[in-house]
């Protein structure tokens, strides 16, 4: 017998995707091994997934593993290299979501006084509809009403049920993947079938279902980590699943929604419940409990639908309820919304358009900096079902398809006809738009289990992508085949990973030339295709003039070629502060295979986490480039930004920049410039608003800052806002003579702005006083002279009943403009 003690050093514990880990290489011997955890004094099979979650393994546990058999030995240096290699990345701490219970409300919402209770969003958005209570099943309740049978019958059921279950998991929805897989996890662990299976004294199979829910959850409860207490809902869902099976029914009543709802849940909505429910009217989804881990409050997310947890005195007040506001941002659940309520959302609900509309355009079109050079935006993309929402985001194309999702977490390859399909449907999504498909990126750090790699010391430098085609070459020539049958739907850039040396891009181009003639042989079509490879390892900067002359195009993935460039693993924290693409040696490195690239005739793109930082965008069209690849949700953004460069400054900057000491100063350089670049002139036609219909001062002053946020002006409207009512509460704002100035000076202004409102009718500022003109200054807190300049001609202006008459009548905006320019001297 031997032993292998280990402190849990993970966050949020051993869960299911540790715990996965760990009986993947359990599972490997026949010796039995007990993970025992010494602080709790409870122990599990490490060949259950289900029996290690139940273990209550946290953050900071004295844990042992007990192995004995014939190949202990062998099992425990396997463990023990785990333990010291892999463990700690098994699981990363939660980026902690803002808790909104507390977070204080728009002052809009707070001087309209509604009727509402709060909760933490964890999803964020803006829904409106219909309470729709969903209320907890009861599976020992059911099983009462369900007839007694046989244990052989019971048995029976069971397996079938449990089948069933297992099946629709493993064909669900694509976009819920990431859920069911965890659960198909503990769902297929032997622990939940040997305990669905062991309660021979059940009135029926039902009992026995609810029986199980009750015996799996018990540890999980008992747990101090919120994260494992929330997996119980994986296990209530699952026997829920079951139950509705044996049943042939759903649990609940109808649940399709006809009309837009707000679901209400007094305890926790499982991500079965949230899949049945999922139709274009749910609007919003209120809890009592779950989290920033449950696997609905994922699907929610992934969905865009918005989700309120740990709202605790809901149900009086929704039961009666005719219309619910729910507003995850701020963690707010408003009920029957007053008149002023309905101002605010129609006004909120009018900002989200107006920035969704600003940003529209960007969306159908290719982009050019300012001086005309077009720049090519482009996502990065994992699965085929993806690409439908990268080119709804904008995307000019896929500048990066990653192909590894076909290949893991299965026991053997994708076919041919499989994979051909995969890539086909992204080229006809694209209706000939760019893409770039890579081949397999695997090995190393990212195994496969049908590869049976052996373990690495270094598998980041180790035997990984086109290193490993040679000996798979089945696997490649597969890949290379279905790649090239699928240019016939539409061209297709094909890229290689982790090429280091000129023999290997030799050899890639004999292998595709030979592999497309081959199809041609055989009467397959073959349609237009390009041979690229990732610019990640360094040596490849001095190769790009001899690649020329055997590919199309290269791809700079700066993740992997900082880290190697700097000899840095970005997951390793003693050195994880040397990975910085901001690094001046590095960008010296990204220009100088630009322009190389460029002068050996390729074309030149960038696929990196760096190309989504839009402070890094100036330095990369300062090096050249003009293809850019990035998560779609990022496309947008960039586009606006690269709008306002100018391709000639931008080259000044990066040469500027890679003569700074360090990324610090390179940041510094990059502020001063952005702020340069982005100037916007202190008064502009888009900052009036003229002859509106506004009910209320605070109507009125969301009114504005609103518009500041659409125009770009200052990072928050709400924060805007806040900081005027600051001001109001030391002094009302009503010069006089039906005019008022509210103002502030904030680190929420990026720029100083003077805005008006002219109102159609009278409006009451507060203490008697009614204004029809409106001016609002506001001013970054660094601007704090000009700040009090501006006030001062503005308010000694408006004394003047010329002016004031000028800026009431004039109808022209321009007008109105060049009349406040001249006279404040701007």
């Amino acid at each position: 017998m031997l032993t292998l003690d280990f402190i849990c050093t993970l966050p949020n514990g051993i869960h299911a995707r540790p715990a996965s880990e760990i009986e993947q290489c359990a599972q490997s011997f026949k010796a039995a091994i007990t993970l025992i955890n010494l602080s709790k004094n409870t122990q599990a099979d490490a060949k259950s997934v289900l029996g290690m979650i139940g273990a209550d393994i946290t953050h900071g546990d004295s844990c042992q593993f007990l192995i004995e058999g014939e190949d202990q030995q062998a099992a425990f240096e396997c463990l023990q290299a785990f333990m010291r290699d892999d463990f700690a990345d098994c699981d990363e701490p939660l980026a902690p979501a803002s808790d909104t219970h507390n977070q204080p409300l728009p002052v809009f919402i707070e001087h309209a006084k509604p009727e509402y209770v709060r909760g933490n969003g964890v999803s964020k958005g803006i829904g409106r509809g219909v309470a729709l209570h969903i209320d907890s099943v009861d599976l020992h309740e059911l099983s009462r009403h369900e007839p007694a049978t046989d244990v052989a019958r019971q048995q029976q059921q069971l397996l079938d049920a449990w089948a069933l279950t297992q099946q629709t998991l493993k064909s669900a929805d694509a976009h819920a993947a990431q859920v069911l897989d965890a659960q198909l996890k503990l769902l297929s662990d032997p622990a939940f079938k040997s305990c669905l299976l062991s309660h021979a004294s059940a009135h029926n199979a039902l009992q026995a279902v609810a029986l199980t829910a009750q015996a799996l959850s018990e540890p999980l409860l008992k747990s101090s980590s919120q994260y494992l207490r929330e997996r119980v809902i994986d296990i209530r869902d699952l026997c829920q699943g079951i139950a509705a099976r044996l049943l042939g029914r759903p649990l609940e009543a109808q649940m399709t929604l006809m009309q837009d709802s707000i679901v209400i849940c007094s305890g926790t909505l499982t991500p079965g419940q949230f899949l049945r429910l999922r139709n274009p009217h749910l609007k919003g989804i209120v809890m009592g409990d779950g989290g920033e881990t449950s696997h609905t409050v994922i699907l929610a997310r992934s969905f865009g639908i918005p989700l309120l947890c740990g709202v605790t005195q809901s149900e009086t007040l929704t039961r009666t309820a005719s219309v619910l506001i729910l507003d995850s941002r701020y963690g707010v659940l408003v009920v029957n919304p007053n008149a002023a309520m309905e101002s605010w959302y129609r006004l909120e609900t009018q900002k989200q358009q107006a920035i969704a509309e600003r940003s529209a355009p960007l969306r159908g079109q290719n982009v050019a900096t300012a001086d005309g050079t077009n720049v090519s935006v482009l996502a990065n993309i994992a699965l085929a079902v993806e690409a439908q929402s990268a080119f709804a985001h904008g995307a000019d194309g896929v500048g990066l398809f990653r192909t590894e999702m076909l290949f893991c977490e299965r026991s053997q390859a994708p076919d041919e006809d499989e994979q051909y399909q995969a890539y086909s449907e992204v080229l006809r999504q694209a209706a000939g738009k760019k893409i770039t498909i890579r081949t397999l990126d695997i090995g190393g750090d990212k195994p496969c289990e049908f590869l049976n790699l052996p373990k690495e010391e270094n598998p980041f430098l180790g035997y990984r992508a086109v290193r490993m085609y040679p000996q798979f070459h089945e696997i490649f020539t597969t890949q290379a085949r279905a790649l090239l049958r699928a240019s016939a739907v539409g061209p297709l850039n094909i890229m290689v990973p982790m090429v280091a040396t000129l023999a290997e891009i030799q050899w890639l181009h004999g292998q595709f030339a030979h592999i497309a003639q081959t199809l041609q042989q055989e009467e397959i079509p073959v349609g237009e295709w390009h041979l690229g490879i990732m610019v990640e390892v360094p040596s490849t900067l001095y190769l790009l003039e001899k690649a020329a002359n055997y590919l199309d195009f290269v791809s700079i993935g700066s993740n992997d070629l900082a880290q190697y460039f700097l000899a840095c693993d970005r997951g390793n924290p003693h050195v994880r502060h040397l990975y910085d693409y901001r690094n001046p040696t590095f960008l010296a490195l990204m220009r100088d295979i630009t322009q190389r690239a460029q002068a050996a005739g390729l074309a030149i793109s960038l696929c990196g986490e760096m190309a989504a930082d839009k402070q890094m965008l100036p330095l990369l069209i300062g090096m050249g480039l003009t293809q850019l690849s990035m998560s779609a949700s990022a496309i947008t953004p960039c586009k606006e930004a690269l709008t306002s460069l100018d391709v000639q400054q931008c080259q000044q900057l990066i040469e500027a920049a890679i003569a700074c000491d360090n990324s610090e100063q390179v940041l510094e350089l990059i502020g001063q410039f952005m702020r340069a670049q982005s100037q916007k002139p202190v008064l502009a036609q888009e900052l009036l608003l003229l002859d509106k219909t506004v009910s209320s001062k605070e109507e009125a002053i969301k009114l504005l800052t609103d518009n500041l946020e659409v125009r770009q002006r200052v990072v928050s409207g709400a924060l805007a806002e806040r900081a005027i009512w600051d001001r109001e509460a030391v002094f009302s704002t009503a010069l006089g003579f039906s005019v008022a100035i509210p103002h502030c000076k904030s680190p929420h202004v990026s720029h100083s702005s003077i805005s008006l409102l002219r109102l159609n009718s009278p409006l009451s500022w507060g203490e008697d006083v009614d204004v029809k003109l409106v001016i609002m200054l506001t001013v970054n807190e660094s601007e704090q002279d000009n700040h009090m300049k501006i006030f001062s001609r503005l308010a000694r202006k408006l004394m003047h009943s010329e002016f004031r008459e000028q800026l009431e009548t004039l109808v022209d905006a321009a007008a109105i403009t060049d009349l406040l320019s001249a006279e404040l001297a701007l």
